[in-house]
């Protein structure tokens, strides 16, 4: 019988796949349903709302509104170094990641690679 191998914080199944936590304090909350699944609109729009960790008064907020919609035996889950995206900023995002560049500036992992790459191979023109 093969002995199961031990799995690190974040692994994801038996791949060497690891999700990294990132530690910024500021993020978004959105809600978690009793059955473990974010709630939603119907057409993907998750209920959420823009925090710092931790934040009891944004989290109130969204318990309230969550109550109101019929879903208050939920939870709030936080999503460090995350934000909201209106349908143009997306739409922006989009245009930038179809001409190669880096789709969203506020990506500072993503603008430090970059950065990380030009330094050692240098720039294109």
């Amino acid at each position: 019988m093969k002995k199961p191998q031990p799995r690190m914080p974040g692994q994801i199944g038996d791949t060497k796949i690891t999700v990294l936590d990132k530690n910024y304090d500021w993020g978004i909350y959105i809600w978690v349903k009793s059955n473990g699944k974010p709630f939603t609109d119907g057409n993907g729009n998750v209920l959420n709302i823009p925090s710092h960790r931790g934040d009891g008064i944004q989290i109130e907020k969204l318990r309230r509104e969550a109550t109101y919609l019929g879903q208050g035996d939920g939870r709030p889950e936080f999503y460090p170094g995350m934000s909201r995206v209106s349908e143009e900023e997306y739409s922006e995002q989009l245009d930038r990641m179809k001409q190669g560049l880096i789709p969203n500036l506020n990506d500072l992992g993503a603008v430090a690679a970059a950065k990380a790459t030009i330094a050692q191979y240098g720039d294109e023109d």
